[in-house]
């Protein structure tokens, strides 16, 4: 445990280092700037709906899965590319820890940003308002999906040198066109996960929280897919030490 906390302090000192950080942040911005235009608008919806949608939707649809992409993809891939993932490699420790200990690193950090935001901007939109339910689901659904895309992005960067390209074309082609026109493809898509999730933690009617999937299956669907995910990368993972290449 100690060598995954120690790989995973590592990551998330390096992680939080480099200039992409400063993208996300940003990124995670925009939610809060969408919350402040919306509390200044004049509209018949409640406080749970306005939260729900744009606001939370929208950091589920795009800033989660793009903050997990750019932190997941560097924890370990961008080392295997410049090289230096050989020093760690050479190290005795078990490559499953080192791998538990890039993907907590890349857990932590998509979680703390994305949760932060979030936190805030729904913050904005419920001051002496009700529906805090709905951003209590909301909040523990990012938590849960922040795993999910991280090992689904961690495991791409072992598998490509074109991770971040892999990666966009599942967020911005799968996830946001194909599983809106092809029926029973939200199985395969954490962002229905992570909308199933909210919905069943936060208990709000289909008029706030719309998601296609039940909270239980989406819970079960990614718990399956991130395992499968850690496994495909342990595997590369060991492959990479046994033949030395990425």
């Amino acid at each position: 445990m100690n060598a995954i906390l120690l790989v995973a302090a590592m990551t998330a000192r390096q992680l939080l280092g480099q200039r992409r950080t400063i993208v996300v942040v940003l990124l995670n911005a925009v939610p809060v700037l969408v919350a402040v235009i919306v509390r200044t608008v004049e509209t018949d919806q409640s406080a749970a709906q306005l939260v729900a949608s744009p606001v939370l939707e929208w950091t589920t649809l795009f800033m989660l899965p793009l903050t997990a992409l750019l932190l997941a993809t560097a924890a370990l891939g961008g080392e295997i590319e410049d090289g230096t993932a050989v020093y760690l490699l050479s190290k005795p420790i078990p490559r499953w820890r080192i791998l538990a200990g890039k993907l907590l690193a890349a857990w932590g950090a998509t979680a703390a940003i994305v949760l932060a935001g979030a936190a805030l901007a729904g913050a904005v939109v419920l001051a002496g308002e009700g529906g805090w339910n709905v951003l209590g689901g909301y909040l523990v659904a990012l938590l849960a999906g922040s795993f999910a895309y991280g090992a689904l992005f961690l495991m791409l960067s072992l598998l490509t040198s074109r991770a971040l390209l892999a990666g966009v074309a599942y967020v911005f082609i799968w996830e946001s066109v194909i599983t809106n026109f092809a029926p029973g493809v939200q199985r395969a898509s954490i962002r229905e996960y992570t909308l199933g999730i909210a919905d069943l933690a936060s208990g709000a009617p289909a008029s706030v929280i719309d998601a296609d999937l039940g909270g239980v299956l989406s819970l079960i669907l990614m718990a399956v897919v991130s395992a499968i995910a850690v496994a495909i990368a342990a595997r590369r993972l060991a492959r990479f030490e046994l033949s030395g290449e990425a």
